[in-house]
């Protein structure tokens, strides 16, 4: 077997060329012989030795040497060419080149050099330029085996694989497919275009192999995702007697750490003791990046304190496994160690220990970490810049993280993400979709993870048909089978009223982890859908999927939407007993779930009993307790809530006057929404102004309501002019709800329910007219009346009942009760009257009020 030797001599001391050329200089007093000179620029082989190599052209320009058309001056010519690759020369090297006779670019040499010298600097195009140019020359050579790798490595680097497949015809016509170099070029040239298959033909091809040849091809089926063939790859590569070097055991190990597969990372450690390869510095920082990803800190502080401190990579993976592993106190004295010891921190350092800082809020340690990497020159790579990014909207100072991307000169993929992710994370939708944009303006195209970013803006923004193109985007690049881009899809269907989509997704997906159950479970629960999401949360336990909290939370949320006491205790039950240990906020969603269904009783208790609270279990006894109108015990637990220290929020008081509205005490209403923006310096939002037009409103003080209403700060939504208009009704103003009328019916012009409560307005104070106004406005818009229903809990199930409605199988049983319980009214006294509706006044009494009529 032919195999390449490349020479690797030590760069001579400049002294000691200098000496030897005065020598040979002195020697021969007219001119030195072209091999003198040659076996002197032999030595030139980097760049400070340029200057050397200059006074040696020079010497042999003036002496005539290169004029000469033997074979000792192509070779010095040659080494010229060389001498000026090496040196980084490339302008010179060229014109050298050029000048070259006939006989001397018959050679292959100088086209290697040239080729090679420019693969290597980069200079693809170049490269592959001379290629061609080698073919069309009348004197130049065919390719060898020196020729043909660094072309292939050309091709790659340029993603030419149209004329890296030409390159691999002509290896073949040539008979140098088979030469390790080649093969091995060929195969990571295919294997990097995801072209495994191609690669694999090649290296079968190969009749002898070198633990280089199976290491690329491994690496080449690791990178694509096919762990499995590497495997067995690996295997069959022991099979045959060729034992693995570093580059294989890191290789591998690098996949035990990113597959956590502690098993395979030991029997990995056992070979390389076997074959005396663990004190090579690639194989022990992977082992020690494979323990910490393990959870296994222990072995990899022994690894770490057995290992050269000299390496920065050591460092940078320990601190990395430390942060990983949430020791962040560990990681920063590791950091501190590390300057301490005299190594500089790297991009890598400062990307891995800013997370840690964004875990802790160290706001004011990542600003002084940024503040090392300007004084210091740091090189803001994309990973750096990343993290810098994403610890500024973390810690939400938005205007600095813009900063830092504005000052970024390279843009990719993983910055383009984060700042998504950034904006989103910031509430600021807009802002995501209008960088998603960008990016694709500027020719970035957008991976998984960055449309995975973008679909929560989407659902922020209910903009449901950018959602579509990025689903139709989704199913082009065949990215639908990863677990978190389908999430993404199923919440932003679900946000937008698409359940039925979100479904279809959900049950298309061949693998769901727990993050896609609570997706879909928490989807139903908060779509009016309380029944669809208590029968995934029993086909989520039925296939053995373990539930979190978010999942005991969710499902609590849709027994408290139905509600149905009897499923929230059964999910009570498995809190108590199951294998996880419910957090506080489980035992909020608890509470919530027994102060809806009515049991204010056992909402207290769950309370009273929890090891923990914050201020979402204080909110939610809060709100369990205005929902009934027990304004008294509501205030009550505000004032115990500030006792124990904790600060009351804009959820508090929204409950707070909410309880107050419904039971009609407008003056103590009116004081908690003062102190809530004067004493408490809390902005009212929409829902509290809605909760205050409410107050007014059920109290019968319209103009109020009105006035209030005018003295918004902002423009009023469909809720707080649907308060109003329900006040109307009950009061009779009808003047006063064509002017809410109106307004809704511009803010949500599809819901039935206000054309139907106008309707009954009008009806009432006998403007029949206006009854047909609305019916033609529902006709012309196209608006379909959603019958209502009404259900009742027999023995833990649920009946369902709409307005006569006969479709229960016991229907006529009832009707007959229904019947009976009417004669015995009449008998007692009773008079019906459906024009009268009836409410509770603040002095709680019961007193007839406005007439009604209900329109069907």
């Amino acid at each position: 077997m032919r195999r390449r030797v490349l020479l690797r001599l030590r760069p001579p001391a400049r002294r000691c060329l200098c000496a030897a050329l005065s020598t040979a200089a002195s020697t021969t007093a007219a001119a030195p012989s072209a091999y003198r000179l040659l076996a002197l620029l032999r030595g030139c082989v980097a760049p400070p030795h340029l200057p050397l190599g200059l006074r040696i052209h020079a010497r042999a320009v003036t002496s005539g040497l290169l004029a000469a058309a033997d074979g000792p001056a192509a070779a010095l010519q040659t080494r010229l060419i060389g001498m000026y690759v090496l040196a980084r020369r490339f302008r010179d090297a060229v014109a050298v080149f050029s000048s070259l006779p006939r006989a001397a670019a018959a050679s292959a040499l100088p086209w290697n050099w040239l080729i090679r010298g420019l693969t290597m600097a980069g200079h693809h195009r170049f490269a592959v330029l001379f290629y061609v140019k080698m073919w069309a020359h009348p004197s130049a050579p065919r390719p060898d085996g020196h020729t043909l790798p660094y072309v292939v490595k050309s091709c790659a680097a340029l993603g030419a694989l149209a004329l890296g497949r030409l390159v691999h015809r002509t290896a073949r016509a040539l008979g140098l497919d088979r030469d390790m170099y080649v093969g091995s070029a060929l195969i990571k040239m295919y294997a990097d275009a995801g072209l495994l298959g191609g690669a694999r033909e090649v290296f079968d091809g190969m009749a002898e192999r070198d633990c280089v040849l199976w290491n690329v091809m491994m690496d080449g089926y690791v990178k694509g995702g096919d762990v499995a063939s590497a495997v067995g790859l690996f295997g069959a590569m022991r099979a045959s007697r060729c034992d693995p070097n570093f580059a294989t055991l890191a290789c591998f190990l690098s996949v035990c750490a990113t597959e956590t597969d502690l098993l395979s990372g030991l029997q990995l450690h056992t070979l390389a003791v076997k074959y005396g390869l663990e004190p090579e510095v690639a194989v022990a920082n992977t082992l020690v990046s494979m323990y910490a990803k393990c959870q296994c800190l222990d072995d990899a502080w022994r690894l770490f304190d057995l290992m050269p401190r000299d390496d920065l990579v050591t460092w940078n993976g320990m601190i990395s496994g430390c942060v990983q592993n949430g020791l962040v106190d560990d990681a920063l004295r590791l950091f501190c160690d590390m300057q301490k010891s005299g190594l500089q921190p790297d991009s890598v350092t400062l990307a891995s220990l800013l997370p840690a800082l964004t875990d802790l809020n160290g706001f004011k340690q990542g600003k002084e970490i940024h503040g090392y990497i300007v004084r210091n020159c740091v090189h803001l790579d994309v990973f750096l810049v990343s993290a810098l990014v994403d610890i500024y909207f973390k810690c939400r100072d938005v205007r600095m993280a813009q900063n830092v991307f504005d000052a970024t000169k390279t843009i990719d993929v993983v910055i383009g993400s984060t700042m998504i992710s950034g904006y989103v994370l910031n509430g600021m939708s807009e802002a995501a979709v209008k960088m998603f944009r960008y990016l694709l303006e500027v020719g970035i195209k957008p991976n998984a993870v960055m449309v995975a970013s973008t679909l929560p803006a989407c659902a922020c923004m209910a903009a449901m048909k950018l959602g579509q193109e990025l689903h139709g985007y989704v199913l082009k690049n065949a990215y639908e089978g990863r677990c978190y881009v389908e999430s993404a899809l199923m919440d932003m269907y679900a946000k937008c009223g698409r359940l039925d989509l979100s479904h279809y997704i959900f049950s298309k997906m061949s693998a769901k982890d727990e993050v896609t159950w609570n997706s879909m479970i928490s989807s139903f629960a908060q779509n009016g859908e309380p029944e669809e999401a208590l029968e995934l949360f029993r086909q989520m336990s039925m296939e053995g999927v373990k539930y979190s909290n978010v999942t005991i939370s969710s499902i609590l949320s849709a027994c408290a939407g139905l509600p149905a006491i009897y499923y929230g205790k059964e999910i009570h039950g498995i809190i108590i007993k199951g294998p996880i240990r419910a957090d506080v906020f489980a035992e909020s969603a608890l509470i919530d779930m027994y102060g809806k269904c009515g049991n204010l009783e056992l909402a207290f208790r769950v309370f009273e009993f929890m090891p923990e609270k914050n201020e979402v279990s204080w909110n939610s006894i809060i709100s369990a307790y205005g929902a009934h109108g027990l304004v008294e015990e509501s205030v009550s637990l505000l004032c115990r809530m500030q006792e124990e220290g904790f600060n009351a929020d804009h959820v508090t008081f929204l409950a707070l006057i909410s309880a107050c509205a419904h039971a009609g005490q407008v003056q103590e209403g009116l004081r908690l929404f003062k102190c809530m923006t004067e004493e408490y310096q809390i902005a009212p939002r929409v829902e509290h102004l809605a909760c205050m037009v409410d107050l007014y409103s059920r109290a019968g003080k319209l103009d109020k309501a009105m006035q209030f209403i005018a003295d918004m700060p902002f423009k009023p939504d469909a809720g707080i002019w649907g308060a109003l208009l329900h006040a109307c009704r009950v009061h009779r103003d009808v003047e006063l709800a064509e002017i809410a009328s109106q307004e809704l019916f511009k803010l949500d012009p599809h819901n039935s329910g206000y054309y139907v409560l106008m309707s009954n307005i009008n009806a009432v104070a006998g403007r029949w007219d206006g009854v047909s106004k609305m019916r033609r406005l529902m006709k012309d818009k196209k608006v379909q009346k959603i019958p209502g229903y009404s259900w009742v809990d027999v023995n833990n199930t649920s009946h369902l009942f709409v307005a006569a409605d006969k479709s229960h199988p016991d229907s006529e049983d009832i009707y007959m009760s229904l019947k009976s319980l009417l004669l015995e009214l009449k008998h007692e006294g009773y008079v019906p009257r459906p024009d009268i509706c009836y409410t509770t006044q603040p002095d709680n009494t019961t007193q007839k009020w406005r007439v009604d009529l209900l329109v069907h």
